[in-house]
């Protein structure tokens, strides 16, 4: 699995976003456990592709936004759950990454068209102060 990341999961991305309109950035492939970071962007939407001791994990941006949102918070967001429900993300393969991508990216982007960005983070950063609640408790002040 060694130095595989850029030979192996790239080429998959590759033709999952380029067909989009996405190009590639950045591509990075570490010398330990086959990681490696893949971002593309449009002009609307960043996607960041991680490869970490063999799971795959995406993280979207809005273009000239400075926070992230993993793949179970853009779930919620493209469900409009307003307060946050605990989804498991069960298939970290490759093959499950893209098949993600393939079937919810339109709706993705449009949770980052510019009329309706600024809403979707609000709802985005909320959704993920939510689950750090839930998950270490709140902060006590």
């Amino acid at each position: 699995m060694h130095r595989s990341f850029l030979r192996v999961v790239k080429p998959t991305f590759d033709a999952a976003l380029e067909a989009r309109g996405y190009r590639l950035i950045h591509a990075e492939e570490s010398e330990s456990f086959g990681n490696g970071i893949l971002i593309y962007q449009s002009d609307q939407l960043r996607i960041q592709v991680t490869r970490d001791r063999g799971q795959i994990l995406l993280s979207f941006r809005g273009v000239g936004h400075l926070r992230d949102y993993d793949d179970e918070i853009l779930q919620l967001l493209v469900d409009g759950t307003e307060h946050y429900q605990r989804r498991d993300v069960n298939d970290f393969s490759v093959e499950g990454r893209v098949a993600f991508l393939r079937r919810e990216l339109g709706r993705i982007e449009a949770l980052f068209a510019p009329a309706v960005v600024d809403n979707t983070a609000r709802a985005g950063s909320r959704l993920q102060e939510e689950r750090a609640n839930a998950l270490f408790g709140p902060v006590e002040t």
